[in-house]
């Protein structure tokens, strides 16, 4: 598995929670949907760069779709963390 895949199939895991946070906690519903559409936008640079990749096969490209994921990981990491404290307290 490369690099690139590892980076989607967790990218895929992360997307998949978020849909499980929203039937979990209702309460945060605007806010999980701020941080999915925030998802979105990021995704859709990510795009917009494999499409120059694609038109041009440069390198950079391509590190920088990879960047952008990464980016997006992380900042569904830091909803994952509030998340958590947000179970906790239902405690």
């Amino acid at each position: 598995m490369t690099n690139d895949e590892a980076l989607l199939k967790e990218y895929n895991d992360y997307r998949d929670r978020i849909e499980v946070w929203k039937k979990q906690h209702g309460i945060f519903h605007n806010d999980i949907k701020k941080l999915e559409d925030s998802v979105d936008k990021m995704m859709d640079q990510r795009s917009d760069v494999l499409i120059d990749y694609r038109r041009t096969r440069k390198q950079r490209y391509l590190d920088e779709a990879d960047e952008i994921l990464k980016n997006v990981i992380n900042h569904i990491k830091k909803f994952s963390k509030v998340e958590l404290l947000a179970s906790l307290s239902k405690r």
